[in-house]
Parts: structure tokens; C-alpha cells; sequence
């Protein structure tokens, strides 16, 4: 191991060989310079961590070397012990003021000489170790930067994923046109909604969260959304092979719900809440099963806005759960509003929640509003009652109106 370096400023020659001597004989590496001028140069090449200056010395004094140095840009601590025939306390305060850790008061005493410099010592060795650690630290926060970026990366891909598997936006499926509103807390959403044509008469429609929050939550969305499809006829929940016909028929709502109850016990505690609906546009019959899900809301003409369900059990909790269809006829006009819990569930700065009444109140008087309108006044209302743009749970909205006359537009 290398000596220790120290330099040694002191502009008599007399004066700087005494301390000079001692030093080397305890093994340490001595430069010695006549000014603060001189010591500044060899800081400016050389690496030294512990300088003991002399206080009045010509062109730069030991007073105005602490200054130089402690204004100074460097990597690494310097260590400053200044030598002084004063002893007053104000000079003491100036040093210190200056910049100086510790005083030798001359003449120079041997053994406080080699205290002073093992006490620099000690704090020099903490400040490469905290120096290190820094070091070490830096190089950890880099890799973690590079992992969260990368992560970032891949929920930034999987958002795009979820976001393809929701339906177009502004459609018009038979005669039912829809909207809707995909906002999730994270990247990634627990929340999944659809809307989709069944057969020539037939729409089917369905709005579902999963319990939990991010990826756990999101990957099992994705599952459903793709297990949910009309089109996948060979294993679909929607549709049921008739031999008597060769065709497909439409699987009632309640048994989708009651077949997705039986498939999806016991993965790993998750359970979901959906509300699945089915609409006959040539009987403008409406039939729908809730597990679980918020209350949707029927919006008609001249008439109270309606709360549609009471519950039901979620899905993925119990094996035996039993579960309802909920009828109603609808005319043109009338409008069906799903939703996810994170809506009225939405939480102001005090803690009240933005809750069903205020749902309601907001839905009867945009009742009129087209669609787009009234989702975005929606989507504001739950911000200006949040006191900022982002939600603490995924908000989903889907709103469905039944046309007059069949306009598909797939």
C-alpha cells in the first residue's frame, strides 16, 4: 500500500523541516512548497487528500489557500490543517470560516501534530468509503433505470395490446350504437369491455374488472376478452352448437355467466365482477346477467332513470352460485349505461366518493346529449370531483343507445 500524501505549505524553510521530518518518519509521502500559490499548482496535477498550511504566508496565505481550495471543484474531499502562532478564538472562527478542518498551533508539538493527522486520516478513509458506496450506488440506480425502462417498455407494449382488444370506437353494431371510455390507473387495467354482433339480430355486450390492481389483474382481462369472443364458435360461451340445425345458437346471458363461474374457480384467488348482456333488435328485448358488477343504468324517454340489478355474486368465487337474467323492452332513443365500480367509486380529496346518486343526477340531466358528449362531460365531472386527471382504480364506461332504423357499421 502507498504512503499517504500530504502537502506541506510553509514559506520558511526552518519552520516546514521540523514537521517535515516527523511526517516522513511515520511514513507518509511529503511535499513540501513555499507559498499557497505553489500548492494550489501541485493540487491542480497531483490527487492529494491532506494539506497542512502555514497561516501567513507571501503571494496566496494559508487563509486564502482554504478558500481557493474549498471553491474549487474536485472529486474527492481535501483535508486542511492550518498552522498559527494565534490562538484567539475570533482567528479560530476565520479559519473555520475559511474552510478548515483543524488547527497545529505553533510551536508544533509532535504528538498533537500526529493526532491532528491521524484524526484527518480517519475522516479522508470515511470519505472514500461513503465515495465507493456513492459509486456503487450510482452503478445500481443506473441498472435499475435500465430494468424500469425496459419494464416500462413492456407495459407500454401490453397497453397497446389491451387497448387493441376493445372494440372500435363510435360504432354502430344492428341498430345499437356505442361508446366508450377505457381509463386505467396504471399502464394496464383490470377493466375490459366489448360489444359485438352475435347473428343477424343479436348483439351481445359485456363490461368486467378484475379484482386487484396491474399486471396480475390485466393478464387475466386479456384472458377473458379473448375467451369472450362470438367469433371463436368452437369453445365460445356465447355459442352453443345445434345439431338439429347445424348452426350456432345464442347461449342465454345467464348461463355464460354460470359457465364462466364453473371455468374460472380456484385461479389463484382472482374472481371477477361482469355484467353480459344480450339485445334482440327486431323484439328490442334487453336481457343481462350481473355478478357482482355496478348497477348499468337505463336512460328512457319521459321517464325515471332506472337501476337494472341488485348484485349477484361475483365470478370465480363460489362453485355454486346461482345467477338471474334481468328482462326489459327498450324503444328508440333509449340508452343503456354500463360501468366499472372505479367511476362511483372515485374519491374527492376529502375522501367522499363520487358514488351512484351522482351518477345518476349527471346521467338525467346530459340525457339528451349525443353519446360522445356525454361520455367526455362524464369523464370531466369525475375529474373536477377528483381534484386532478388521474384515478386511483380503472374507470370504464360503455354506453349503448338503440337506434330506429338498423345502420350497421362494423
Amino acid at each position: 500500500m502507498s504512503a499517504t500524501k500530504i502537502l506541506l505549505a510553509d514559506d520558511d524553510p526552518i519552520a516546514r523541516s521540523i514537521p517535515a521530518a516527523f511526517l516522513r518518519k511515520w511514513g507518509y509521502e511529503i511535499i513540501e512548497v513555499t507559498d499557497g500559490q505553489q500548492a494550489l499548482e501541485v493540487l491542480s496535477r497531483e490527487s492529494i487528500g491532506l494539506v497542512i498550511s502555514d497561516w501567513v504566508m507571501p503571494n496566496v496565505t494559508g487563509i486564502e489557500l482554504c478558500r481557493k481550495i474549498r471553491a474549487a471543484t474536485s472529486d474527492h474531499y481535501t483535508y486542511l490543517i492550518l498552522c498559527t502562532s494565534k490562538g484567539e478564538k475570533a482567528d479560530l472562527i476565520e479559519g473555520m470560516e475559511a474552510g478548515a478542518d483543524d488547527f497545529l498551533v505553533k510551536p508544533i508539538s509532535q504528538e498533537e501534530m500526529r493526532v491532528r493527522v491521524r484524526a484527518g486520516e480517519r475522516v479522508l478513509d470515511l470519505e472514500r468509503g461513503l465515495a465507493e458506496r456513492n459509486h456503487d450506488l450510482k452503478n445500481i440506480n443506473a441498472q435499475l433505470e435500465t430494468a424500469y425502462e425496459q419494464i416500462k417498455g413492456d407495459l407500454k407494449a401490453a397497453s397497446w395490446m389491451q387497448m387493441n382488444l376493445l372494440p372500435s370506437p363510435s360504432q354502430t353494431t344492428l341498430n345499437i350504437a356505442s361508446e366508450w371510455r377505457f381509463r386505467p390507473s396504471s399502464y394496464v387495467a383490470g377493466d375490459i369491455l366489448n360489444i359485438f354482433k352475435l347473428d343477424d339480430k343479436r348483439v351481445g355486450f359485456y363490461l368486467l374488472d378484475v379484482s386487484g390492481h396491474g399486471v396480475p389483474a390485466a393478464m387475466l382481462s386479456v384472458t377473458l376478452s379473448m375467451v369472450l369472443r362470438p367469433d371463436s364458435t368452437h369453445g365460445s360461451p356465447m355459442k352453443r352448437h345445434n345439431p338439429n340445425t347445424g348452426r350456432y345458437d345464442v347461449v342465454p346471458s345467464a348461463e355464460v355467466v354460470h359457465n364462466l363461474n364453473q371455468s374460472f374457480q380456484g385461479k389463484d384467488d382472482q374472481y371477477f365482477t361482469i355484467i353480459y348482456g344480450l339485445i334482440n333488435s327486431h323484439t328490442r328485448e334487453l336481457t343481462l346477467t350481473q355478478a357482482g358488477h355496478p348497477s348499468p343504468i337505463l336512460i328512457q324517454h319521459g321517464k325515471e332513470l332506472t337501476v337494472l340489478g341488485d348484485g349477484g355474486p361475483p365470478v370465480g368465487l363460489w362453485p355454486h352460485s346461482e345467477y338471474e337474467t334481468i328482462h326489459a323492452t327498450f324503444r328508440p332513443g333509449d340508452r343503456l349505461m354500463l360501468y366499472s365500480d372505479g367511476v362511483i367509486e372515485c374519491a374527492n380529496q376529502r375522501g367522499d366518493l363520487f358514488g351512484e346518486e351522482r351518477l345518476l343526477k349527471y346521467l338525467s340531466t346530459t340525457r339528451t346529449e349525443p353519446l360522445p358528449q356525454m361520455l367526455a362531460g362524464l369523464e370531466l365531472e369525475m375529474e373536477r370531483w377528483r381534484g386532478q386527471i388521474e384515478f386511483d382504480d380503472d374507470v370504464s364506461l360503455l354506453a349503448l343507445e338503440f337506434k330506429e332504423h338498423q345502420q350497421e357499421q362494423i
